[in-house]
């Protein structure tokens, strides 16, 4: 007898799932779709929230693997009377600003 209850059960899920994407794709509102096909809206609803659930529960949290690649390096570029100096973005910037300043007097 249970097997047949879940049967029955699948069969009427698989039914609101095909009417759930009709919907969506007649490009109605939930209410419209269901007045022009004569479905209770509270049953729309009912399936729709049913059929949520019952995906959410069935989704399975996957871990997916990370592979190490290209690292963005932080860089800092200054442009400095001509000249191009690269600097890892960790520097100290009071040192650098230190060291232009004593460079712009000369």
């Amino acid at each position: 007898m249970g097997e047949v209850l879940a049967v029955r059960n699948e069969y009427r899920a698989q039914n609101w799932v095909q009417v759930i994407q009709e919907c969506r794709a007649s490009g109605l509102t939930n209410r419209a779709f269901c007045q022009q096909r004569g479905i209770p809206e509270k049953k729309f609803y009912y399936w729709l929230r049913k059929l949520r659930t019952q995906a959410l529960e069935a989704a399975q949290p996957q871990i997916v693997p990370i592979s190490p690649g290209a690292v963005a390096e932080d860089v800092l570029q200054i442009h400095f009377r001509g000249a191009e100096l690269r600097l890892p973005g960790t520097v100290d910037l009071d040192a650098v600003a230190a060291v232009l300043r004593s460079i712009q007097t000369v």
